[in-house]
């Protein structure tokens, strides 16, 4: 219970003072941006072009889709979808097919969902489709890549900024690492890692801890977004 009362003060107080920017992301001007019509990032455009599986998409449109993502009506960064259930069913039978159509429908309600486009990635790859497989495998590793460029998470100031904690695994995945600890500080989780588990690499130094900036997930739960009211894409 008195976890439930700091939470709750925490997340009241973040409220209060929301406008901000974490690390390297601006947040106050992406959601500026993001709903100017007039605007190359205007989200309904950049989500249609994902969609449509444009694959030329710069690196300033991956930022703007994925930070941009906190201020979507279906942004639920603690919630897992039907639709999502059935494609980790589907994906564990290995009905890559399946996989592949049920992605299609999870990524109209949020083209910034990573789990899903490596698992259709992986899906293509099984199916030997290599034109759906690195169209999938581009924007997952594009999205990665935004968040490396977000911080170096070396600590709470330069934390990545992540708009899920499961993409904290994405990122872990990526690196090779596994963690064996995880602490909740302020509004950065830490990981630690064991060297000891970690391969020798000439000239790569093994990681002891990553900070992740988990402030927008949080501030999900006080519903701090209902005034973002923005359009729906444009339908043609």
């Amino acid at each position: 219970m008195k976890k439930l009362v700091i939470l709750t003060v925490w997340l009241s107080a973040m409220t209060l003072s929301w406008s901000q920017s974490i690390s390297k992301v601006n947040f106050d001007e992406i959601k500026k941006t993001i709903k100017d019509t007039s605007s190359v990032f205007y989200y309904p455009k950049l989500k249609k072009k994902i969609l449509n599986k444009d694959s030329s998409l710069s690196a300033e449109e991956y930022h703007h889709l994925y930070y941009g993502n906190v201020f979507q009506r279906y942004y639920q960064p603690y919630g897992i979808s039907n639709l999502k259930k059935s494609l980790a069913e589907d994906y564990k039978l290995k009905d890559y097919d399946k996989v592949l159509k049920t992605g299609e429908e999870v990524l109209q309600e949020n083209p910034v969902d990573l789990e899903v486009l490596l698992k259709m990635s992986i899906a293509s790859l099984k199916l030997e489709k290599d034109d759906e497989k690195h169209f999938y495998a581009k924007h997952y590793y594009s999205f990665l890549e935004t968040i490396y460029k977000s911080g170096d998470g070396k600590d709470l100031m330069s934390a990545f900024v992540v708009v899920s904690v499961d993409h904290e695994y994405q990122i872990l995945g990526d690196l090779g690492l596994r963690a064996v600890e995880q602490h909740l500080i302020t509004d950065c989780d830490l990981l630690k890692f064991k060297k000891s588990d970690q391969e020798k690499i000439k000239g790569k130094k093994k990681v002891k801890e990553l900070f992740f900036n988990v402030r927008m997930p949080l501030l999900s739960l006080s519903n701090t977004y209902k005034d973002a009211d923005l359009p729906d894409p444009d339908e043609e």
